[in-house]
């Protein structure tokens, strides 16, 4: 019975498993319109329209409450001739070219601000999507530890026994 309810605990504990806390604020953009449409939570999503031909740009910042794994994806439609993506910490930032949507995955350090931005797009009117995700624990990992305890409890006890 015992072990019955602490697998009933453990799996309570596995489920209530929590990813972070992101926070997305805007910027600043040149000819785009951007909002922050979902600014806090796990996932925070960002958009903007570009209603006019030319080079442009659009700049996020995004914090968080704990050191995380997330995914960043950036979507376009229709699709932009060229643009640079931008990302990282102020004084360490890394680089892509791209030409249609990009996804990537980063670590977020709890307390950090990090930009977030395209920058030298040409396209003519597009709409943008920005979507990032924390990814959580996995609730397996929970179960697993009980678990592997068990099974070494186990192998104990039949040596004990022999």
């Amino acid at each position: 019975m015992k072990k019955a309810m602490l697998f009933v605990v453990a799996l309570l504990f596995s489920v209530s498993v929590n990813a972070a806390t992101l926070s997305l604020t805007e910027v600043g953009s040149t000819i785009a319109s951007q909002s922050a449409d979902v600014t806090s939570g796990s996932v925070v999503l960002g958009s903007g329209t570009v209603s006019t031909g030319g080079t442009w740009s659009s700049e996020f910042a995004l914090t968080t409450d704990e050191d995380t794994p997330v995914v960043i994806a950036w979507s376009f439609n229709p699709a932009i001739i060229g643009a640079t993506l931008v990302f990282g910490t102020l004084g360490d930032t890394v680089s892509y070219a791209i030409t249609e949507d990009f996804s990537f995955t980063a670590m977020l350090t709890a307390g950090a601000d990090y930009i977030l931005s395209i920058i030298d797009a040409t396209s003519s009117v597009v709409k943008y999507d920005v979507s990032v995700s924390a990814v959580p624990v996995p609730a397996a990992l929970f179960l697993f530890a009980p678990a592997l305890l068990g099974f070494l409890g186990m192998r104990r006890k039949a040596a004990v026994a022999a």
